[in-house]
């Protein structure tokens, strides 16, 4: 595995940095879903009142996976879904999210932020956020583009 370690534009508004770089991997391989784990995610503010005045709140795609996440302890998304839960948060303070094939079952996962080790064996790639950092192991040499790593 390659590892490439950043530091985050703005880690209290980094949702679509997280998202360029699930979209970046997923790219390079295909038939593939994201498990993630130690997830703490922050929506998006969209006031205390609905826009449309209703009463009921609306239906809002971070709150209901932050749920899910909290009964099943991990979550295994598509690209497309990341990007629904992504597009409807504001940042990532932690969380792991490892790229693994379709076909690989999975019945438990239990990510961990601040471990150093790869999250699971199958893993094509593996993104790690921890605050600021942004932890990246890959079966690929390629360079995600964003700025300078180490």
């Amino acid at each position: 595995m390659h590892s490439f370690t950043y530091q985050s534009k703005d880690s209290n508004n980094n949702s679509e940095e997280i998202l360029g770089l699930l979209q970046f991997y997923t790219n390079l391989s295909r038939n593939v879903s994201w498990l993630i784990g130690d997830l703490e995610l922050v929506p998006l503010y969209l006031g205390d009142y609905h826009p449309s005045g209703k009463v009921e709140p609306p239906q809002r795609v971070s709150l209901t996976m932050i749920q899910k996440f909290q009964e099943e302890g991990y979550l295994r998304l598509s690209l497309k879904e990341i990007e629904e839960l992504m597009n409807d948060s504001l940042s990532v303070h932690r969380g792991v999210f490892v790229c693994l094939p379709e076909h690989i079952e999975v019945s438990h996962f239990h990510g961990d932020a601040e471990s150093t080790s790869l999250q699971h064996e199958s893993a094509l790639h593996e993104i790690t956020v921890l605050d600021d950092l942004i932890m990246i192991q890959s079966s690929f040499k390629l360079r995600p583009p964003m700025g300078s790593g180490e």
